[in-house]
């Protein structure tokens, strides 16, 4: 009896591989845009970025790698765990952040997170423009 492995639709990796583009532009366009605010506040916005980065990574390779179609709960299980560990490694990186850092600027470092998590999401979702959608 052979058992049935699945993969991403190409469509599904496309926008995977763009949302993980855009985070990495949004993240280091955070990092220039606090640049005026000196060393201590690129640094927080690179760490709070960092985060977002590691976290959703490691996130995406997790949950896109391959599976049984038979088996749904052991799907449902790693994505479960994948979220965990996503919020740990995001944790993690603040924790590292506040234990390291001298002068942290907490809006940096938190407005750099967000701006990676919030604006590429928004802007893989438009259809491509070379497409008919």
């Amino acid at each position: 009896m052979s058992t049935k492995t699945e993969r991403l639709d190409l469509p599904d990796r496309v926008q995977l591989k763009r949302l993980l583009v855009w985070q990495v532009i949004a993240a280091a366009t955070a990092v220039a845009v606090v640049f005026p605010f000196g060393k201590n506040a690129m640094l927080a916005a690179a760490m709070g970025a960092a985060a977002c980065l590691l976290a959703n990574w490691y996130f995406a390779y997790r949950v896109f790698q391959r599976y049984r179609a038979r088996e749904p709960g052991q799907l449902l299980a790693r994505i479960y765990g994948a979220e965990l560990a996503k919020i740990a490694i995001a944790l993690a990186v603040f924790g590292l952040a506040f234990a390291t850092m001298e002068d942290l600027n907490p809006l940096a470092l938190f407005g750099a997170y967000l701006a990676v998590q919030i604006v590429p999401a928004i802007v893989a979702q438009r259809p491509d423009a070379r497409s008919n959608s």
